[in-house]
């Protein structure tokens, strides 16, 4: 959506919560502590308070957090394992694929 109305979204003087998707399979590895990082593909992301909600959970979980902090890394860069998980999530995602690794944290669960 941002790609094709990239204005319509943005207000600079708006105090709105960051939201930071994940899907739910990784409800019980984030809220544990188990999954700390994530890597991203096409997404903007910035560190900050963050609100983490696991998409299509039955019980619409999400939880607040923190990104401490983002990097970047390339699709070539990772485990063969790694970059095939990857590609399912992300089918249009290029070979050459400039990535963000992002390091995270719960503050609590709601």
């Amino acid at each position: 959506m941002r790609k094709l109305l990239p204005d319509t979204f943005f207000y600079p003087d708006a105090q709105g919560r960051r939201i930071f998707r994940f899907n739910r399979r990784y409800h019980d590895a984030v809220l544990s502590g188990e999954k700390t990082t994530t890597i991203r593909w096409d997404e903007p992301v910035e560190a900050g308070s963050a609100t983490f909600v696991f998409e299509d959970h039955p019980e619409f979980a999400h939880v607040e957090g923190e990104i401490i902090s983002v990097g970047q890394t390339r699709l070539q860069d990772l485990d063969a394992e790694h970059a095939r998980r990857l590609r399912t999530h992300y089918p249009m995602m290029p070979t050459d694929a400039e990535l963000m690794r992002v390091s995270f944290r719960v503050h609590g669960v709601r």
